[in-house]
């Protein structure tokens, strides 16, 4: 692991940080017992991570961060494989990039307000990227206000442009008829 931080910008407070790891096993999810099994193998994640919070005028502040990792299986891995695959060596189910930036209003008349935005990329569902999720995008709000010095009411305003993404997909096993072609597949795999 390795991280810079640093704060020459005024106002601009700039993280950088490298991490790499050697597991003996991956956790993984198991869609058709609902449970979790350990991989077979050892893996290697590893990632870049690049976090930002700026406070460009009084009562408001502005945070970027930015994440992209990869997980690979030190061998090629069948058992996490859409049928008649050998695998490769990704490992299904992580998460590669990953946004998440905001804008604060902050006691300004005892009045607070936050805009969020979430981005999670594509993840591959299988070792060999056959069964891919698609993205999930969220901006979410909140409003708030404070009144007799230690009372604080807010509202919160979830998925603000109505996107109909998925909370997370699965290649189940059960649910892949490797007869059928590969874009009706994909409908019964979330």
């Amino acid at each position: 692991m390795f991280g810079v931080r640093s704060s020459v910008v005024r106002h601009l407070q700039s993280t950088l940080f490298v991490w790499y790891l050697h597991t003996a096993s991956e956790l993984q999810q198991s869609g058709d017992t609902g449970g979790t099994t350990a991989s077979q193998q050892p893996s290697e994640p590893y990632a870049v991570e690049w976090a930002n919070y700026d406070t460009p005028i009084p009562h408001w502040s502005i945070d970027f961060d930015l994440a992209n990792s990869k997980a690979l299986f030190t061998a090629n891995d069948a058992d996490d494989a859409a049928p008649d695959s050998a695998g490769v060596r990704r490992v299904p189910e992580t998460v590669g990039l990953v946004i998440a930036s905001g804008v604060t209003l902050q006691d300004l008349k005892e009045f607070s307000s936050t805009l969020r935005l979430r981005f999670f990329g594509p993840r591959d569902l299988t070792s060999e990227r056959r069964f891919r999720s698609q993205s999930t995008e969220m901006v979410n709000g909140e409003l708030g206000y404070t009144f007799l010095r230690s009372w604080h009411a807010s509202a919160e305003f979830l998925n603000l442009l109505n996107r109909h993404d998925h909370d997370i997909d699965y290649a189940y096993q059960s649910r892949i008829d490797p007869t059928q072609p590969l874009r009706s597949r994909m409908s019964s795999i979330s």
